[in-house]
């Protein structure tokens, strides 16, 4: 076990280290396999040393989520500009789907999305009030006039919308894509929609 773990400014080193290791035994385990003395002895930190950075397994996975999220947000649609009118819907719509295959590609991601796995992404995703500042961020970039706490809903409903399509996908990519444009861009689009 390495001594430094608590050495003063490796805290947020440390951490990314743990949340590396969860990396790693997501893929070759999937999420629901993966305990804490996995974790700690992958990460070559003991027990406690875990214990000190996150309290229990749930907040160990959503530090892992929110991370993973703000790395996938930086990596997809930071960088699209969702603000040309004639467009704004295609681009919307480009942006969610990318997310999605981002996702699907992924192998530390995908597999959260796995039938053994859903009961932890619910949970996740009703969880984390990083993927919730994510989703608000996400909504309010396009929709600038909404209230936070309107963002914050609609960002809400976001997330579920695509946790929902990555945990029960259809038809393939262009139904996916028909689904989206036709029940969720309209909604997300709607500026006359009064969001409580």
């Amino acid at each position: 076990m390495n001594g430094d773990w608590l050495a003063e400014g490796r805290a947020e080193l440390a951490a990314e280290r743990i949340l590396d290791a969860v990396r790693m035994l997501f893929v070759e385990k999937g999420a629901s396999a993966v305990g804490m003395a996995e974790v700690a002895e992958t990460a070559g930190c003991s027990r406690a040393t875990l214990y000190r950075y996150f309290d229990n397994r749930q907040a160990l996975y959503v530090a892992f989520a929110g991370r993973e999220a703000r790395q996938l947000i930086e990596r997809v649609w930071l960088n699209r500009s969702i603000n040309s009118e004639a467009g704004r819907a295609d681009q919307l719509l480009d942006a969610i789907a990318s997310v999605l295959a981002e996702v699907r590609k992924t192998p530390h991601l995908a597999v959260w999305f796995e039938p053994a796995n859903s009961g932890i992404v619910a949970q996740l995703s009703n969880s984390s009030d990083v993927i919730d500042a994510i989703g608000a961020g996400f909504v309010a970039g396009y929709r600038p006039a909404l209230t936070d706490s309107a963002a914050r809903l609609l960002g809400q409903w976001m997330i579920r919308v695509v946790v929902s399509l990555l945990t029960l996908p259809g038809g393939g990519e262009d139904e996916e894509r028909a689904m989206l444009r036709n029940f969720v861009m309209p909604f997300l689009l709607d500026d006359t929609t009064t969001i409580e």
